[in-house]
């Protein structure tokens, strides 16, 4: 997955889950379960291409974007 792709797939997923706009990185990595005080400071690296984007993330994008929900769900997307 590039940089672009997981954009795109941010913008795709916003719209997928009724929010009408992309998702915000934060929703992003908490729906990711990434760690960290900022889940969404993990996103921005991988959007600005300093960080490379893992075959597991990538992975469950993809899978989000076809269909699956968070484990957590929706409602734990906004702390």
């Amino acid at each position: 997955m590039t940089p672009d792709q997981l954009r795109n797939a941010r913008a795709t997923l916003g719209q997928m889950w009724g929010l009408k706009r992309p998702l915000h990185m934060s929703e992003l990595g908490r729906a990711l379960r990434l760690s960290g005080r900022d889940p969404g400071a993990n996103i921005r690296d991988y959007e600005r291409g300093t960080t490379r984007i893992s075959g597991p993330l990538s992975v469950a994008v993809d899978m989000m974007l076809a269909g699956a929900l968070p484990p957590d769900g929706l409602d734990n997307l906004n702390p």
